[in-house]
């Protein structure tokens, strides 16, 4: 399972963590593992799971791109004065959900599946709200920036 997770992440410590995540899933539900398929299910297990953060990483790395490529410039050249307006434009942003949901996603670092279910919408409602917002972030620091 070790080596399956390594094959994919590339990466030591968070292998060890994907195993143990699935072992302790297996537990908590009181998965019952026919001796013919266990291997397999474990198998696969940690490959679904090895999948998903490398998904979840890959949208919160292009989201944070997103964001943070024309902010870092702009940023960089008057940092307190555009952060007061980053911050500003995010307190703004409507509907309120809109601002929510930026909030729980690159604050507090939730899954879209998760925010979906705390609010109770979709999670192609989350990613449209997520995509909005920083869409208008980007485009009214561009403003700012002229």
């Amino acid at each position: 399972m070790f080596r399956v997770a390594k094959g994919i992440l590339y990466d030591h410590d968070e292998c060890k963590d994907v195993v143990s995540e699935v072992f302790a899933k297996v537990f908590e539900e009181g998965i019952i593992l026919l001796p013919e398929t266990e291997e397999g299910y474990l198998i696969r297990a940690v490959r679904n799971r090895c999948l998903n953060i490398i998904a979840h990483k890959d949208i919160r790395e292009r989201t944070s791109k997103l964001l943070l490529n024309d902010a870092e410039t702009i940023l960089s050249e008057h940092d307190d004065t555009l952060l007061d307006r980053l911050m500003l434009i995010i307190e703004h942003l409507e509907p309120p959900i809109r601002r929510q949901i930026l909030r729980l996603r690159h604050v507090q670092g939730l899954p879209f599946q998760r925010i979906a279910d705390d609010l109770g919408v979709s999670r192609v409602t989350v990613y449209h709200h997520l995509s909005e917002a920083i869409n208008i972030i980007k485009r009214q620091l561009n403003q700012a920036r002229q």
